[in-house]
């Protein structure tokens, strides 16, 4: 009796979200997927391997398992019977899950051994272009205004500072705050107000914060 391997597919979706996302796209990483579980189920039962569809061994289906000793099917090298299992229900459309459903119907389907699999990493995301002048604008001058806010750091001219040598614009907060954090942010790919969040949020963990806000919790 076949085992059911529905859980070992939910698992492999699991570990490998990528292999998973590109299986029966494609794209050049299509047979991903089915690799690593075919590697995996053979691991556990050395009679599961991939599927040549229509019995030829290098047309390998992006979504079906073979399995060979039992079924009506046929593996066309030995002549043996297989029975081939649907491991991705709806594969190819937008919302694809994992499945275990058998195939029962006649023909040829070639056991194919999965071997050591290794899938290669996938290139780094590049990261977007920076801000435009008018956001990078917009967003310094919210800076200004957090610098002066009941809120924020409570300085009556915001990003201008008497205190330095000649006086002139905090170019180290603007440096910090836009540039290091809010430009990072949203170069890889955060939304404006996750990117504001997140220099916000160091703002209020410096110890010039901290001293306008006695007592309150960053």
């Amino acid at each position: 009796m076949i085992p059911n391997m529905l859980a070992e597919v939910e698992t492999c979706k699991a570990d490998y979200p990528q292999a998973w996302k590109d299986a029966h796209t494609g794209n050049p990483r299509t047979e991903d997927f089915i690799r690593l579980l075919a590697a995996r189920l053979h691991n556990l039962d050395a009679r599961f391997g991939l599927n040549g569809k229509r019995g030829d061994p290098k047309d390998i289906s992006d979504d079906a398992i073979n399995y060979i000793g039992e079924g009506p099917g046929h593996d066309p090298a030995t002549g043996l019977p297989v029975t081939v299992f649907d491991v991705i229900r709806g594969a190819g459309g937008p919302n694809p899950v994992p499945s275990w459903d058998r195939i029962d119907q006649a023909g040829p389907g070639a056991w194919v051994t999965p071997g050591a699999v290794v899938v290669p990493p996938l290139p780094p995301p590049q990261p977007t272009q920076p801000p435009g002048r008018e956001e990078a604008l917009d967003e310094q001058k919210f800076l200004h205004a957090y610098y002066m806010a009941p809120e924020g750091l409570q300085r009556p001219k915001g990003l201008w500072r008497d205190d330095t040598n000649p006086p002139g614009p905090d170019f180290e907060g603007i440096a910090t705050w836009y540039l290091d954090i809010y430009q990072m942010e949203r170069m890889a790919t955060k939304s404006r107000a996750e990117a504001r969040a997140a220099y916000v949020k160091q703002i209020r963990q410096s110890d010039e914060w901290k001293a306008k806000h006695p007592g309150e919790t960053p």
